[in-house]
């Protein structure tokens, strides 16, 4: 089993970047465009997470809905991404729940929060 984030873009090439070049993650599969239908690519995190970035002439905005990713240090993640020029949405915080986190949009306009477990919860 697994589960996929799908996400028709308009901004392939730059989110293809972002998860595959700044975040590291592997592609697991990706296709040509044919026949009308863009280009696909499916990147993987751990066993059981996917991203599927699906190339539209036009995508929604997002709302309601963020993803969130568990690091073992998420300050190395800020880090790489702020040097890259991503824009930090909210900058590293000690949340009450135990997490240090922080969030940014990925190129589709995709909200993307970043943490890590703190050991004293």
């Amino acid at each position: 089993m697994e589960i996929r984030i799908v996400r028709f873009t308009t901004a392939f090439d730059e989110a293809c970047h972002f998860y595959g070049e700044l975040l590291g993650w592997p592609v697991t599969h990706e296709w040509p465009a044919t026949d009308g239908q863009g280009r696909g690519c499916l990147f993987g995190y751990g066993e059981t997470a996917r991203i599927e970035l699906v190339e539209r002439a036009s995508s929604d905005p997002v709302s309601g809905v963020f993803v969130s990713v568990q690091h073992d240090d998420v300050e190395s993640v800020h880090d790489r991404l702020a040097a890259a020029g991503v824009s930090i949405l909210r900058p590293i915080t000690d949340t009450p729940w135990g997490h240090r986190s922080f969030a940014v949009h990925d190129p589709t306009g995709l909200e993307i929060v970043h943490f890590q477990s703190l050991a004293a919860h």
